[in-house]
């Protein structure tokens, strides 16, 4: 089957995921009217494609024809459908009327139940042209986006952009037939366009293969990826050797996304412009224009720029000079921002803050920057403690807290949002007077990083304080509204924000305390509490341990049962527990490790449910009432070796520490062979029980070996 939606120019951000969902939708539908055949893979099963102006899918095999349908209909029980005398009742008549059998084409059936009557109904297959035109524009219009349209009337379909053409093909060459539908007036056919410009006429065909070769000979690649290597491939041409692209893989979807025909011109700008900041030149380019930057080999900006167009050439470089004079329009904006911003220092801007609005409930950016000083003060402490700040760092992260909000007044960022903190880094290094320490600029700069998983870390302790304030204060403040966020939805990025928060606990080790980072974030709040505080923090402080989890799992790629081995142990320092699950994982495997993990959870089940409060509370073990050789063995290398393993935990030595945990497994093997835990002798039993407790503490203390899934040794 060969299906192509096309429509108008379907946006760039929205394509990948139609592409996606346009497949999902249409093999969900066939697999459900059992028109596939077998067991296939869905990979195998499809192919989708896509262009701005068409969602296209092609699937190899579909049956002509459902298979039947067998199905058995229980009916009553046997011993309702027939009296003592053997004689069916009224309930097997009307069992047997109702599914248009006579009685003696009723069967009888074993189940767990008992014995019941059965029919076996065949529902004969139909024709997958009989089923395709209904099934088919339901799994179109079932599609989602971000924003629909109406173009045929407000009662009418809705789809990402007005539809124009169906094409419907079942089978292939001279059994080639249309499947006949209609969606808003459009009726399916066999045809398909070609480039708005190069070739707008209709072009049919009655295969796959044709179908695209007339495309690419109607300037069409219906292949995503193939549009982007022949950007890339054109931006090379365009280029000497000394020259490069910035690298921009966004930017390379985006025009993949917004092209049926990619090339590319290359043109130039004033090399005046180039005493703005790189970062401001390369986002006018890239966010406003769409067009690649261009630097030598060094790193150096050039005054170059690469344009991507939706067709082969532009012999007169009328569109490439159209390029230039626009791009010289926003450079001349910028050019003017940046000078006119600089004539008031970051400083002086900060009484400008007060007229912002942060968020409905938290007050304004100075409101926040305040928070964010009392929440940076906190830890400045906390790692000073530490030995992870000194005096001059924590002055200067306290300074850019201060100032870090202070470029939303500017008209740069005004104009170019994008920019915001980037900016301020800048401005605080360029302004004239008085310009900001290094240490500090750069920690303005920083201030927003990590905004993703791929996104890199403040550079300094300095930059690391201030992006953690900032995180912390939108977090709880966030939490204390009630935007806790649900499933998928998130609306105020949250979850980004704990994330970052856990990567730049983790990437730059710092010893901070989650539990106690989130109670200082909360207490700097002056808002009326619609629930009390503590619930607050207690669901912040589950939200943190979930972020950590995924980090360690998802990001990290550590063993679910090591994550939650280790997370159960303790998960309030991030960078602890990171320390921890890399000394487990690395001794995955290890048989005396694997033993002693099975034993871990033999002994929580004693402790847990065969013993009760009347067998034993806990206490220290009296030497005196271990009887058994295999028990004072045990509990003698329990002596030697928990004072050792705790020396190794206080210096961070895990992996040695649970090496040397290891060593007990010979012992408790022992014990759990030659010793009965729950005697009869109620102090023998508690002794016992004590003994196991003070297993389970050592058992549990870097990470907890009874989370750890029986026979999953790592390879």
């Amino acid at each position: 089957m060969l299906l192509e939606v096309g429509c108008e120019e379907i946006p760039a951000r929205f394509l990948s995921h139609a592409q996606k969902q346009f497949g999902e939708r249409v093999h969900a539908a066939l697999a459900e009217a059992r028109l596939l055949p077998g067991v296939v893979d869905h990979d195998a099963a499809l192919q989708s494609c896509s262009t701005p102006r068409r969602l296209v899918l092609h699937i190899p095999a579909v049956l002509e024809r459902q298979p039947d349908k067998v199905e058995e209909v229980l009916g009553p029980p046997v011993k309702i459908a027939f009296d003592p005398a053997g004689k069916p009742t009224r309930a097997a008549q009307s069992f047997a009327e109702k599914q248009g059998v006579e009685l003696q084409d009723l069967a009888r059936v074993t189940t767990p139940k008992g014995e019941y009557l059965a029919v076996k109904k065949t529902t004969r297959g139909r024709p997958a042209l009989e089923l395709l035109p209904a099934l088919l524009p339901q799994a179109i219009l079932g599609m989602t986006f971000p924003k629909s349209l109406y173009w045929a009337g407000i009662s009418g379909p809705r789809f990402v952009r007005p539809i124009r053409w169906l094409l419907a093909l079942l089978g292939e060459g001279k059994q080639a037939e249309v499947i006949p539908f209609e969606i808003a007036g459009v009726k399916s056919g066999d045809a398909t366009y070609g480039h708005r410009a190069y070739a707008p006429g209709a072009l049919r065909a009655n295969n796959f293969k044709e179908y695209l070769m007339q495309l690419r000979q109607a300037y069409v690649e219906v292949e995503t990826k193939s549009r982007v290597n022949k950007i890339q491939e054109k931006c090379k041409v365009l280029l000497e050797d000394n020259l490069r692209r910035v690298e921009n893989p966004w930017l390379e979807e985006w025009h993949g996304n917004s092209t049926e025909w990619p090339s590319a011109i290359r043109g130039e700008f004033d090399p005046r412009f180039l005493h703005l900041p790189r970062e401001v030149l390369i986002t006018v380019m890239r966010d406003h224009q769409k067009y690649f930057a261009v630097e030598d080999r060094k790193g150096s900006l050039q005054p170059l720029f690469l344009a991507i167009l939706n067709m082969d050439s532009d012999p007169h470089g009328l569109i490439r000079r159209g390029h230039e004079r626009v791009l010289a329009a926003r450079f001349s904006d910028a050019e003017f921002f940046w000078n006119a911003d600089l004539k008031t220092t970051l400083y002086e801007r900060r009484t400008l803050l007060e007229g912002i609005t942060y968020q409905a409930g938290l007050g304004t950016y100075a409101e926040k920057t305040r928070r964010m000083r009392e929440v940076a003060r906190g830890l400045v402490d906390l790692l000073g403690k530490a030995g992870k700040i000194n005096h001059a760092e924590a002055e200067h992260a306290l300074r850019a807290v201060d100032l870090c909000k202070c470029d939303l007044t500017t008209q740069m960022v005004q104009e170019f949002p994008e920019l915001q903190g980037v900016v301020g880094g800048l401005y605080a290094r360029a302004q004239s007077v008085e310009p900001e320490e290094d240490e500090v600029a750069d920690a303005i700069y920083d201030h927003y990083r990590p905004v993703g998983a791929e996104d890199s870390c403040p550079r300094s302790i300095v930059g690391a304080v201030v992006s953690l304030a900032d995180k912390l204060d939108s977090v709880a403040g966030g939490f204390a509204l009630g935007h806790e966020p649900t499933g998928s939805s998130d609306p105020f990025a949250l979850r980004r924000q704990g994330n970052a928060i856990v990567k730049v606990l983790l990437e730059l080790h710092l010893p901070l305390d989650l539990k106690e980072a989130a109670q200082l974030a909360l207490q700097t709040l002056d808002i009326p509490w619609r629930v009390p505080q503590v619930e607050v923090f207690e669901h912040l402080l589950k939200f943190f341990e979930e972020r950590l989890k995924y980090d360690l799992e998802s990001l990290r790629g550590f063993r679910y049962d090591t994550v939650r081995a280790v997370l159960a142990a303790g998960w309030d320092v991030p960078g602890d527990a990171l320390a921890r699950a890399e000394a487990l994982q690395a001794l995955r495997g290890s048989a005396d490790l694997e033993a002693l993990c099975v034993a871990a959870k033999r002994i929580k089940n004693i402790l847990s449910k065969s013993a009760s409060a009347k067998d034993w509370e806990a206490g220290d073990v009296d030497s005196e009432l271990l009887k058994e050789s295999a028990e004072r063995e045990l509990a003698e290398a329990f002596a030697r070796v928990s004072g050792e393993v705790a020396s190794l935990r206080k210096s961070g030595e895990y992996r040695p520490a649970l090496e040397k945990i290891s060593t007990l497994r010979p012992s408790v093997d022992l014990f759990f062979d030659k010793v009965l835990v729950m005697a009869e002798d109620l102090t023998l039993r508690q002794n016992r029980l004590r003994l196991l407790g003070k297993l389970d503490g050592l058992f549990s203390g870097i990470a907890s070996f009874a989370e750890i899934a029986s026979g999953s040794r790592d390879s």
